[in-house]
């Protein structure tokens, strides 16, 4: 059973990792839609894991429900519509429609912290660096984490209970 978890980007490439259980199966960076959509897909993924806000706060402005969930929780998520984040929700949000499997929202760092994983370990297990790799195989880990009932589930947001694969 496979899951993709998407660093999504607006300037840069956008990373995208495939899990099939804890074996990674894919990984690389992805363009425009249509390149992100391929990608996703070929995997054949049961729940795909988007970093990006997938919905807007009600009445078009400020902080949704989740956000003020988490930060009450000490987890900082930046609001969907402020500055830069208006055009990575939009993306999120089409692509989310977009896609032929389950999509959830996830934050990669409160993912890590969630799990008591650091970037570090994760790039280590990935054996590369790269920053967006990382972050997008967090995202897979939380979207197995996910299939695994191993969740809490927050309005759209999934976060990780417990620790998957490492």
């Amino acid at each position: 059973m496979a899951v993709v978890g998407i660093d999504l980007a607006v300037r840069r490439p956008t990373a995208v990792v495939a899990l099939r259980g804890c074996e990674v199966f894919y990984m690389g960076l992805a363009g425009g839609d249509g390149e992100v959509l391929r990608v996703a897909s070929l995997a054949r993924p049961r729940v795909v894991a988007i970093d990006a806000p997938l919905s807007l706060p009600e009445g078009g402005r400020g902080l949704r429900d989740v956000e003020v969930e988490l930060r009450r929780r000490g987890y900082k998520l930046l609001p969907p519509l402020m500055g830069p984040m208006r055009l990575l929700t939009e993306r999120g949000i089409r692509l989310s429609q977009a896609l032929g499997a389950e999509v959830v929202e996830v934050h990669p760092l409160t993912s890590l912290r969630a799990m008591g994983l650091s970037r570090r370990r994760v790039a280590e297990w990935l054996g590369v660096g790269h920053g967006d790799l990382v972050d997008a195989a967090a995202a897979a880990l939380t979207a197995l984490a996910y299939l695994q009932g191993r969740y809490e589930r927050i309005g759209p947001f999934v976060l990780p209970t417990a620790r998957v694969c490492l």
